[in-house]
C-alpha cells in the first residue's frame, strides 16, 4: 500500500469571512460542522496533457481558455498520473480509495450496476461520496463520475443510488440522451468503414455535427450543476460533475472544428522502430489504419475540437460557480481519469503504460490555502484525491486508503513526493498481460511479469519515451529502486533474471524485439 500521511486538518472557513494565512494552516483546528467547506469535484473524461496550461502537444496550441483560467487561479500538478489507463478501473479506484492493483479490479468494465463491489477488497469500503454523505454532506452528482457506457447507446452507470441525495439525470443513467443514435453514426465518408477500428457500426468515429452546444449531453449536465450552484443549501455539499467529452466519438459542433483547420493540424512526432524495445499494447494497428486511410490528421483535429468543446462546458460551470454565493467556501478539484495517445508511440487510444496515457491534468483550488498560479512537478496519483479532500475538510481518513494527502504540496509545491503506480490488464493480446508502471520525478519504469519485460525511460533526456534503457548496466540501481516501489504495493511480485520472452538483449544492454507479439 502506498504510504498515507497522518491527516492534519487545515481548512478554515471562518464565519466572519476571515481567512488565515497559508503559512499557519498546519496549526489550524478541526472546523466546526457549520464551517465545513463545500466541494466541487469535476471529472473530464479522456483529457490528456494537451490542455493549454500543460502544453503537452509542443507543435500545436489547443485552445482551453477556461481550464487555463482555473489553473491560473489555483494550484496545478504537472506530474499527476492515473491509477489505470482506462475509465472503469480508474474511477472505481479513485472513488473507493483502493488501488485496483491491490483489489484485483484491473479490468472492471461494462455494466449497469456497481460490479466493482464484487471484489473482496471493495465489498465494504466507504466510497468518497459515501464518506461525505455519512458525515452530513449533501451529495449531488451528474454525468460520468463512476464508469458508464457511451451515450447514446446504453448510458448506464455504476453509481450506487443510496450514496447520493440526487443524481442527474438518474443514478441509473449517467448522461442525458444525445442527438445521435447507432444508426446515425457519422462515419468517415472517405474510407471503407468495414475495416474501420470498432467495426462498421462501432463507436470509433469523428467529425463535426450540425447542431449547437445545447443538443449535446454535456451541456445539460453542466446546466443542472449550474442550477445547483445557484441554490442555497442547508448543509455543505459534495457536488460531482462529470463531462463525457473529449471521450470518443470525437463528434462535436462544427464551430469547434473551425478552430482547427485541417491544413494547420500538426501531428505528434513518431520515431521509426520506436516499439522494437517495448511492449506495444495491441493498439499499434489502429494507428496504422489511420495512417493508411489518411485519417490521422482528422482524428487529431476531432480530438482537439472535442477538448475545446469540453473546455467551453467547463467554462459555463466555472462562470456559474464564480458568480455564486459558494465561491468563497468551496474546494474545487478538477481531474481527468487518464490520458490519450493521438499517434505517439504508434498508438491512438489510451490503454498503455506510457506517459501520454497515464499523465493527466489535476487542478486544485482551496480558499485560503492554494496560491494562484502555483504548480508542483512532483509525482502524484489520482489515488490522492480522496485523502486530500478528507484532510482539507478536517476529517480523519479511513484506514483503507491507498493514496496520500496532497495538503503538504498545497502548502509547499516543491516538497518531494514518493513515486506513483499505474497498473492495467491488457486483454486484447494473445493472452491477458498485466503491466505495472512506476513514475518518479525523473523516470518511468514499467514491468510486465508474464513476459518478464522491463522498460525504463529517463525523462530528463527522453521525454518522448523513445529509448528503453532498463537493461543498460549503468541503470540497474535505478531499476531496483523502482522495483521496490512496486513491492510496496504488491509484495508477492517477482522478477525473472532471464531475458524477456520474445526479446534479445546485447552486451551493452540494448534490447530488441525478435518477433513476440508483433502487430
Amino acid at each position: 500500500m502506498i504510504q498515507s500521511l497522518t491527516p492534519r486538518p487545515l481548512m478554515l472557513f471562518v464565519l466572519a469571512g476571515l481567512v488565515l494565512a497559508a503559512a499557519h494552516l498546519g496549526h489550524a483546528q478541526v472546523p466546526s460542522a457549520e464551517s465545513k467547506p463545500n466541494i466541487l469535484f469535476i471529472s473530464v473524461d479522456d483529457l490528456n496533457d494537451w490542455v493549454g496550461f500543460m502544453n503537452g502537444h509542443p507543435g500545436m496550441t489547443i485552445q482551453t481558455p477556461n481550464l487555463d483560467r482555473l489553473a491560473a487561479s489555483s494550484m496545478i500538478f504537472t506530474n499527476a498520473h492515473t491509477p489505470a489507463p482506462a475509465c472503469a478501473p480508474t474511477r472505481a479506484a479513485i472513488l473507493s480509495g483502493v488501488h485496483h492493483a491491490r483489489s484485483g479490479a484491473e479490468n472492471v468494465y461494462w455494466g449497469d450496476e456497481p460490479r466493482w463491489r464484487e471484489f473482496e477488497a471493495l465489498r465494504d469500503v466507504e466510497t468518497l461520496e459515501q464518506f461525505f454523505k455519512n458525515r452530513g454532506y449533501k451529495t449531488l452528482g451528474a454525468g460520468k463520475i463512476y464508469h458508464s457506457q457511451a451515450p447514446p447507446w446504453s448510458p448506464t452507470s455504476q453509481v450506487e443510488p443510496a450514496n447520493w441525495d440526487f443524481y442527474y439525470p438518474s443514478a441509473y443513467i449517467s448522461h442525458p440522451f444525445q442527438i445521435r443514435a447507432p444508426e446515425d453514426v457519422i462515419y468517415p465518408a472517405d474510407v471503407d468503414n468495414t475495416t474501420r477500428p470498432g467495426g462498421e457500426r462501432g463507436w470509433w468515429t469523428w467529425g463535426p455535427v450540425p447542431v449547437e452546444d445545447d443538443k449535446m449531453a454535456d451541456y445539460h449536465v453542466v446546466d443542472w450543476a449550474r442550477y445547483q450552484l445557484g441554490q442555497e443549501h442547508d448543509r455543505p455539499f459534495f457536488l460531482a460533475v462529470g463531462t463525457w467529452k473529449p471521450h470518443d466519438p470525437w463528434e462535436v459542433p462544427q464551430k469547434y472544428f473551425d478552430i482547427y483547420p485541417l491544413d494547420e493540424i500538426v501531428l505528434p512526432e513518431v520515431k521509426d522502430d520506436d516499439l522494437e524495445d517495448a511492449f506495444d499494447h495491441g493498439r499499434r494497428w489502429i494507428h496504422q489504419w489511420a495512417v493508411d486511410n489518411r485519417q490521422w490528421e482528422k482524428v487529431v483535429q476531432s480530438y482537439a475540437a472535442s477538448i475545446t468543446f469540453a473546455d467551453a462546458q467547463i467554462g459555463r460551470l466555472l462562470d456559474a460557480f464564480e458568480n455564486s454565493q459558494h465561491a468563497d467556501d468551496t474546494i474545487v478539484m478538477l481531474w481527468s481519469d487518464h490520458g490519450m495517445h493521438m499517434g505517439e508511440k504508434e498508438n491512438i487510444e489510451k490503454f498503455t503504460l506510457w506517459e501520454e496515457s497515464t499523465r493527466v491534468p489535476l487542478i486544485v483550488s482551496v480558499p485560503g490555502v492554494t496560491r494562484p498560479g502555483t504548480s508542483s512537478d512532483q509525482p502524484v496519483s489520482l489515488m490522492d484525491l480522496y485523502p486530500t479532500l478528507v484532510d482539507l475538510a478536517g476529517f480523519d481518513p479511513p484506514s483503507h486508503l491507498d493514496g496520500r494527502s496532497l495538503v503538504p504540496q498545497l502548502e509547499d509545491p516543491e516538497r518531494a513526493t514518493p513515486p506513483v503506480v499505474t497498473s492495467y490488464q491488457f486483454t486484447w493480446t494473445d493472452e491477458p498481460v498485466i503491466g505495472h508502471t512506476v513514475r518518479s520525478e525523473r523516470y518511468r519504469y514499467i514491468y510486465y511479469p508474464e513476459i518478464n519485460l522491463e522498460e525504463l525511460y529517463d525523462h530528463d533526456v527522453d521525454p518522448s519515451e523513445w529509448d528503453n534503457v532498463a537493461y543498460q548496466p549503468a541503470n540497474q540501481a535505478i531499476v531496483r529502486e523502482h522495483r521496490q516501489v512496486l513491492l510496496g504495493m504488491l509484495p508477492d511480485l517477482t522478477w525473472d533474471a532471464g531475458e524477456p520472452e520474445g526479446y534479445a538483449v546485447d552486451g551493452d544492454g540494448n534490447i530488441r524485439k525478435i518477433g513476440y507479439r508483433s502487430y
